[in-house]
């Protein structure tokens, strides 16, 4: 039914910065919004031995800045998911992984 989906998958996130246990990464916009605005975003992200998954919501942009949530030189591989008033889309394809450094940068 036209104007009542969820959106559809927003691109694969690309990190664009790692300093110390922040991560910035970024996707573009989903084609289709579904038929409403698109509400936020949902970031799910698991370390690479798939051993632990965490979500966290942001607002309406294709950045986002992640600050303390990871553990020291460890690995982990993100997805995104856009949200409208009907719901919450399909994630994107995974990230590439990226290595948390063990002290300021190194």
């Amino acid at each position: 039914m036209k104007g009542s989906c969820v959106p559809t998958i927003p691109g694969r996130p690309i990190i664009v910065k790692v300093i110390n246990r922040e991560l910035t990464l970024t996707w573009t916009e989903p084609d289709n919004d579904g038929g409403a605005e698109i509400t936020g975003y949902l970031i799910a992200y698991t370390a690479a031995d798939g051993s632990v998954t965490k979500y966290v919501t942001v607002g309406v942009t294709t950045t986002a800045k992640l600050e303390n949530e990871f553990v020291r030189k460890g690995s982990y591989l993100f997805a995104v998911a856009a949200k409208n008033t009907f719901g919450t889309g399909d994630f994107s394809s995974l990230s590439e992984k990226i290595n948390i450094p063990n002290y300021f940068g190194k």
